[in-house]
């Protein structure tokens, strides 16, 4: 098991106290995590989603979407199996993996965002054998399942009437906006600040404030 710096064990404390929260209102609400580059925020995301499956003080269940940019759902994919190794708190799917058309309690379906982020894809496209996100999502509310999406990279998921209508269909009770750069307010914000980060020797000062550093975390 990763050893956490204290600065992401307060920010997955955060996480999961504010979707408690949430879940009890009645109207869907959405998180942005702000965390710098080389801070770990995939390592933050799954320690929150286990914690969260895992706190038995009330009786919801979750099941989980990752939407990320380029190929990064699939590196999401394999870090998040590496954490979930010896704990088998969560299984991580693909569309191809799910089983009796849902996504099932505490396993989370990784998508790659371009992919679905289109009018027409196989994805969301009706067919012949009934296999698609819309189905999906709605036999796995029918199964009494909350779901919450996280979109990695969040800034690079344009905000296009495609967009949006994607997230209306996911129909997630919480949604986490999780970028080093995020492009929206949200209705709560959870922020690991720089200082917090150098402070504790995850990264250096002069990597933190490079301009030209790309995120591929």
């Amino acid at each position: 098991m990763i050893k956490l710096f204290d600065y992401q064990k307060k920010a997955v404390e955060k996480l999961v106290r504010i979707t408690s929260e949430i879940i009890k209102l009645q109207t869907p609400k959405t998180i942005v995590f702000k965390a710098p580059t080389g801070s770990g925020k995939t390592v933050m995301v799954a320690e929150y989603l286990k914690e969260l499956v895992e706190d038995h003080s009330n009786r919801n269940t979750y099941t989980f979407i990752w939407t990320a940019p380029r190929q990064l759902h699939e590196q999401s994919k394999t870090k998040l199996e590496a954490y979930y190794a010896n704990s088998k708190a969560l299984r991580c799917v693909y569309f191809e993996d799910l089983i009796d058309r849902q996504i099932h309690q505490n396993e989370i379906l990784f998508l790659n965002w371009e992919s679905i982020n289109k009018a027409d894809n196989i994805y969301i496209r009706e067919n012949e054998i009934d296999l698609n996100l819309s189905t999906i999502l709605q036999n796995t509310r029918d199964a009494g399942h909350l779901v919450i999406l996280i979109i990695d990279e969040s800034h690079f998921a344009s905000q296009t009437e495609i967009s949006r209508g994607l997230i209306q269909m996911f129909g997630p009770k919480v949604t986490i906006e999780v970028s080093a750069t995020p492009n929206l307010q949200g209705d709560e914000q959870v922020t690991v600040y720089p200082e917090e980060v150098i402070s504790e020797g995850a990264i250096k000062k002069q990597i933190s404030i490079n301009p030209g550093f790309i995120n591929q975390v």
